[in-house]
């Protein structure tokens, strides 16, 4: 799968011209077979489960032509509010690198979400929820320092998933409304294979764009979640751009850990 993977990469990094983004973004969808979220970038329309919690702390890390952003510790704290609502808490502290040199750091905006899945593939044949997520400025300093955006800004996305044996896959598609800049659509497709017991490979193409049609960045992502125990379980994941341009992704990557509490589902 690794070796798919990375001829996906090789030959997309030979694309240009905008119908590029729209091929791979079609290739995908024949490729890839889920959970989402982290230490993915598309989300799931999975919840935790009645009382239990999935806390996610990850060193992160988010390449452009000219900036470098790290962020660590980066908190994710999710909460399962019945079977099919979560509840949803994100921050961390940031550290910027321009390129005027220098390292400038602080604290992130927060992320509140509230997810609802409103149909089971049980009884629809997919599953489907919205998961309306506001941020909030927590620092004036660190969006005057460009480490957090300016907020309030507020993303509606929708999320479907369906399960084929080992495999699965999901789709999520959003509008951002952003207090300073253009609005933009968010969009992806994810997919995974239970390759063991305790290992899930997953793999996800994420589009950013002003339009559904012309997106301006586009990234290809590959992960991982590994069991270690029955309470924790690493994750990681790495990606490129395939996009150029000077706020595009030209690396992304993500290593953590995830803590499980609460009791265990039946």
């Amino acid at each position: 799968m690794a070796l798919l993977f990375r001829s996906i990469v090789v030959w997309a990094s030979r694309l240009s011209g905008p119908l590029a983004p729209s091929i791979l973004f079609a290739l995908a969808t024949q490729l890839l077979f889920a959970q989402g979220g982290p230490p993915m970038l598309t989300d799931d329309p999975d919840t935790p489960g009645p009382g239990r919690w999935e806390i996610n702390t990850a060193y992160t890390e988010q390449r452009t032509q000219d900036h470098l952003q790290r962020s660590f510790p980066h908190v994710d704290a999710n909460y399962g509010l019945g079977d099919r609502i979560q509840l949803k808490y994100e921050t961390g502290y940031v550290f910027s690198d321009g390129p005027e040199g220098g390292v400038q750091s602080g604290w992130d905006n927060s992320l509140l979400g509230v997810k609802w899945r409103f149909l089971d593939e049980s009884d629809a044949g997919f599953n489907m929820s919205v998961y309306p997520q506001l941020q909030l400025q927590n620092s004036s300093a660190s969006v005057a320092h460009g480490l957090a955006e300016p907020a309030p800004n507020l993303l509606l996305p929708f999320e479907v998933s369906r399960k084929f044996g080992r495999f699965g896959l999901v789709g999520e598609l959003g509008y951002q409304f952003l207090r300073q800049g253009q609005n933009q659509w968010v969009y992806g497709i994810l997919g995974a294979v239970n390759a063991s017991e305790d290992l899930e490979l997953l793999s996800e193409l994420r589009v950013f764009g002003d339009t559904l049609g012309r997106p301006q960045d586009v990234i290809l992502n590959i992960g991982l979640r590994k069991e270690l125990g029955s309470r924790f379980k690493l994750l990681a994941s790495m990606g490129t751009g395939l996009t150029n341009g000077p706020n595009s992704t030209s690396f992304i990557a993500y290593l953590g850990i995830q803590l499980l509490l609460g009791k265990e589902n039946p």
